[in-house]
């Protein structure tokens, strides 16, 4: 049977070929959507977006200012659909499945129909896509931002109009704004309109390639200065790669060992088949060479080399598995697709599962034990009365979040006051408050205390607090009940008459 209708029968029995990948990543995106507990990124989002607009922009001043535009975002959508785990996560559910029809387009405009249908349906089992498209946070966002400027990088290649650049320009802003890092993929986009100018000529479309680089890099101006101010406070924790990373580091993007296996089996296997062979050089160029030039930046001041900053790199990475795929019969590449379907399934069970986002390096065991929140929180609400008051540990309770994440999960009417509340994170215009700097004064005539502490399994309940407030509780308060969660340790204290 000719190609051509061949190709013709998988368009009418599968439709656009957008639609079949659009369907399997809403289909893992929302799969138990709201049943993960919240985790410390999601919770600093929640912190920072239910404030005004106005102290966002100032908070984004100081801390987190490559979320900036992320936040503002979600900031608006919460005042129409409200703050609950799905809500919240619904935006991220959207942006990876645009990200699953315009990686489906850009393979079928660099290669043909059945190389966009595969290389959608690679990009929606990718386990990565399933779980981060039910993050907090502005992932959903980079991928959508980077499938969309490979897309429109496509098209201002095949007409090289000023408003087709323009809007090139425009997606690469929102990538900018959404992970700087995730700008490496220009190295890949360099190949195509080299690609494109050796087969038709000019210098039109190199003109434009960089009048679009130059524009959005005048757009992301703000960011990158004030990103290039809070970068040592931020990721400065993240360590220098090393060779030894390679080997965990594909899997960590993709969370996956069984598809990373799969997948370089297909391109090796399959790959030498592919007709278009500029075309496949390319895709090899686009996977491969933004992540090397990642690793050799993060040599310097700081390390950008962590999984999820380089999630940039799946829709290349599919686009490549769908044009090898694609040099099967239809007949035979949906059953492969299918058995990468079965590879995948223990992975999105993970990822899935109530405390499994804590795993920011799936599937490498995660540094230290999920923080159950919500299990907390259901300790506190159960045993509440009217007057009570709380108190959280020091150690790391901010950078965990308790405070904000205790709090989230309780409900209205049984939300105990914060007794060693100083100043607000919000006041701070930052992700962290100050506590009461003299706990005596501050300290009340409650007749009951809940504590909540990182670490579950801690004994003492005056351990998990700074001396001063230790000292002061001790005072006045006995432990009368403990209850350990995951993570988390809760007490109720009662005053000492």
């Amino acid at each position: 049977m000719p190609q051509s209708v061949r190709t013709l029968m998988g368009r009418r029995l599968l439709g656009p070929v957008w639609l079949l990948p659009v369907l399997v990543t809403l289909l893992t995106t929302l799969y138990r959507l709201g049943n993960p507990v919240m985790w410390q990124d999601e919770l600093a989002t929640i912190s920072v977006v239910t404030r005004p607009a106005g102290k966002i922009l100032a908070t984004v001043q100081n801390v987190d200012a490559v979320h900036g535009l992320y936040y503002m975002a979600i900031h608006f959508w919460v005042t129409l659909a409200g703050d609950s785990p799905a809500a919240l996560r619904l935006p991220s559910v959207l942006a990876m499945t645009a990200g699953a029809a315009f990686t489906a387009l850009a393979a079928q405009r660099l290669f043909d129909y059945r190389a966009g249908l595969l290389a959608g349906l690679v990009y929606a089992l990718v386990p990565a896509i399933g779980r981060y498209g039910q993050e907090a946070r502005d992932y959903g966002m980079v991928v959508l931002a980077s499938s969309l400027a490979l897309l429109l990088l496509l098209r201002a290649l095949e007409r090289p109009t000023a408003l087709r650049w323009l809007c090139y320009a425009g997606a690469l802003a929102l990538s900018g704004y959404s992970n700087l890092v995730s700008l490496a993929y220009l190295a890949g986009h360099a190949a195509l309109v080299a690609l494109a100018l050796r087969r038709e000529g000019g210098r039109a479309r190199w003109i434009g390639f960089l009048g679009a680089g130059a524009l959005a890099g005048l757009l992301l101006i703000p960011v990158v200065t004030l990103g290039e101010k809070q970068a040592t406070r931020q990721i400065s924790w993240i360590p220098k790669p090393t060779v030894r990373d390679l080997a965990t580091l594909w899997p960590q993007i993709l969370c996956s060992t069984g598809l990373v296996v799969a997948l370089v089996a297909v391109v090796v296997l399959l790959g030498w088949r592919v007709r278009r062979r500029a075309e496949l050089a390319v895709a090899v160029v686009m996977t491969l060479v933004p992540f090397v030039a990642v690793w050799a930046l993060s040599y310097g001041s700081v390390s950008y080399v962590m999984p999820k900053y380089l999630f940039f790199l799946i829709p290349a990475v599919a686009l490549l598995a769908g044009a090898s795929l694609a040099t099967l019969r239809l007949r035979y590449a949906l059953p492969v697709a299918l058995a990468l379907a079965v590879v995948v399934i223990p992975d999105q069970r993970a990822l899935h599962g109530t405390l499994s986002h804590n795993r920011y390096q799936y599937p490498t065991a995660a540094p230290f034990t999920a923080l159950d929140y919500r299990a907390a929180a259901d300790v506190v609400a159960a045993g509440y009365r009217a007057g009570d008051g709380i108190v959280y540990g020091y150690g790391y309770a901010q950078w965990w979040e308790i405070q904000t994440g205790v709090p989230y999960y309780l409900p209205s009417g049984d939300k105990p006051v914060d007794v060693f509340a100083g100043t607000t994170a919000e006041q701070r215009n930052d992700l962290w408050g100050i506590t009461c700097p003299a706990p005596a004064r501050c300290l009340g005539t409650e007749p009951r205390l809940w504590l909540v502490a990182d670490g579950g399994h801690v004994v003492n309940p005056f351990t998990t607090v700074p001396k001063a407030e230790a000292n002061v509780l001790r005072a006045h308060y006995h432990e009368v009940l403990r209850k350990l969660v995951s993570g988390l340790s809760v007490f109720l204290l009662t005053r000492v008459h």
